[in-house]
């Protein structure tokens, strides 16, 4: 794993033994998080010969973190994330997780996309309606301190119920490590009034992947998504919101392969010749 910076951004790069596939596989991390989430997954891509960009959102690797977060909102990360973009040298395949799945819907209504893969993604202001209980609570729970405007992290014991069950407790403390504050800005405006997709506007091809035990956002919520979009949809039982990190990883990313393989076929292969 290496480093790069795009626009001011810093981004994991994992490049393969041998590329196979033009298009490079950027990784969009979710809440409270950051490029490590995907450092087993990147891992695995990289060994089927995907050249991996998992990116970092502004405020999450310099001295001025805390001020950056008090003013980032959803629009800063879509920006962020179209400057990645468009520093490939062919059109990516787009990989978020949580609020990284959004952000790459909204990017697929813009940009040229080869594909875009949604795992566990935050739903739209459409989708409202099939939000968990849980994820009320929460907001319920944290109203108060997003209302304060300051960056913040969830409680760690929140974070552990939600995002990490049924991730195995022996591999909480070193995620709970990579947690960093997140904006308050940011968070208000995915609950009110929420962020729009206009599923018309999306033309890539669409795969959701689900866990069927993830307590953030339900698998038949996602289902119902993927419906809406014509999307495909993949879900895997035993596997929480956290499934770069849970078991049956390397099958996923498998799976994943696969499918964008399948959809874009040739048109995203080197050629013998590296063409």
């Amino acid at each position: 794993m290496m480093q790069r910076r795009i626009a001011g951004l810093t981004v994991d790069v994992a490049p393969p033994e041998r590329s196979k596939f033009k298009s490079p596989l950027i990784l969009i991390h979710g809440l409270w998080s950051g490029s490590g989430c995907w450092s087993t997954w990147a891992t695995h891509f990289s060994n089927l010969g995907w050249e991996c960009w998992a990116i970092n959102f502004r405020g999450r690797t310099g001295e001025q973190d805390s001020k950056i977060l008090e003013r980032l909102s959803f629009q800063d990360c879509l920006e962020d994330l179209k400057e990645v973009i468009a520093a490939a040298p062919f059109p990516p395949v787009l990989m978020g997780h949580d609020l990284g799945g959004l952000i790459a819907q909204k990017a697929a209504e813009e940009e040229t996309i080869s594909a875009v893969v949604l795992v566990a993604p935050i739903p739209s202001r459409g989708m409202r309606d099939s939000l968990p209980r849980a994820l009320g609570l929460l907001r319920l729970k944290y109203w108060p301190l997003i209302m304060l405007g300051r960056p913040f992290c969830l409680q760690e014991k929140d974070f552990r119920r939600f995002w990490l069950a049924p991730l195995d407790e022996d591999w909480h403390p070193e995620i709970l490590r990579t947690m960093v504050p997140d904006s308050s800005r940011l968070i208000k405006e995915l609950f009110n009034p929420g962020v729009e997709v206009d599923s018309a506007r999306v033309h890539s091809p669409l795969l959701f992947i689900a866990g069927d035990e993830d307590k953030v956002v339900s698998a038949s919520s996602l289902r119902e998504m993927a419906l809406r979009f014509g999307a495909d949809f993949k879900s895997y039982p035993g596997n929480g919101h956290w499934m770069m990190g849970e078991q049956g990883g390397k099958e996923i990313v498998r799976d994943i392969h696969r499918w964008v393989v399948q959809k874009l076929g040739e048109e995203i292969l080197f050629t013998e010749q590296g063409e």
